[in-house]
């Protein structure tokens, strides 16, 4: 089949997404962090990168920007599949923009990991994939600056849930008609929520909190999310935007 470069700094994913691809007839490498990536690449330019994000050293949209700067042509069209937690609107088109040809959005279902990469293999030259991707994104900014929801990403396919990495299936109408949820009766935090979103508040990343407390960036995200709960924010973006823009002081006073 092909060879699959998988980058991300999580044991579990790279696990996860290395047994779905190799068990789809993919040879597979990985790299714990973007630096390596970089370095395996030049070595030996793999077909497909699966690209998370947020990594440190060198994250995710370095590497992207990296690879499509580079004066080697065999690094510039290795076709970008994003694999991250950042499921914002604005997340998935900074990665059209910048040089991916997909976004999937942690968690991810199996079938729709392989099947983004068959995909990408099939489509044709990267940079033929590439130009409609960007047109996509700056199509689906636009909406986004006009205040119109737009239509999910072709990369963004969701799938039945089967593991704390994965999601349920959605429509492709559910980011339009989906209702904020309201916040719990007289949601209070617990202590340990109003600390870790105040170590947030003053850290650069969601990676340096996670350093910090010695615990993983999905475990980070999963509190998120049930802190999200209480406060009526579905979205961990929208929830950190929050934070750092200082609206959550109510909740962090307790």
């Amino acid at each position: 089949m092909a060879t699959v470069l998988i980058v991300d700094d999580e044991p579990d994913i790279l696990l996860f997404v290395r047994i779905n691809l190799e068990m789809a007839g993919h040879d597979v490498r990985t790299a714990a962090d973007g630096a390596e990536a970089l370095d395996s690449m030049r070595h030996e330019p793999p077909d497909v990168v699966v690209l998370d994000v947020m990594m440190p050293r060198v994250d995710g949209w370095s590497v992207l920007a990296e690879m499509k700067a580079d004066p080697d042509d065999a690094i510039r069209t290795i076709p970008v599949v994003m694999l991250t937690a950042l499921s914002d609107d604005v997340d998935q088109v900074r990665g059209g923009i910048e040089g991916a040809v997909r976004y999937l959005s942690k968690p991810v279902a199996p079938e729709d990991l392989v099947d983004a990469v068959a995909d990408v293999l099939a489509k044709g030259p990267e940079p033929v994939q590439r130009k409609a991707a960007q047109q996509r994104a700056l199509e689906r900014l636009a909406r986004i600056e006009r205040g119109v929801s737009g239509d999910v990403d072709p990369g963004a396919s969701p799938g039945p849930r089967l593991s704390r990495l994965e999601r349920p299936r959605a429509t492709a109408n559910d980011a339009a008609t989906r209702s904020p949820r309201p916040p719990e009766p007289e949601a209070v935090l617990t202590e340990k929520q109003r600390d870790l979103l105040l170590a947030l508040k003053r850290a650069e990343s969601v990676s340096a909190v996670a350093t910090e407390l010695g615990v993983s960036r999905s475990n980070v995200y999963a509190s998120l999310r049930r802190i999200g709960r209480k406060l009526g924010v579905t979205d961990v973006s929208e929830l950190l935007r929050r934070l750092r823009s200082g609206e959550l002081a109510t909740a962090l006073d307790g």
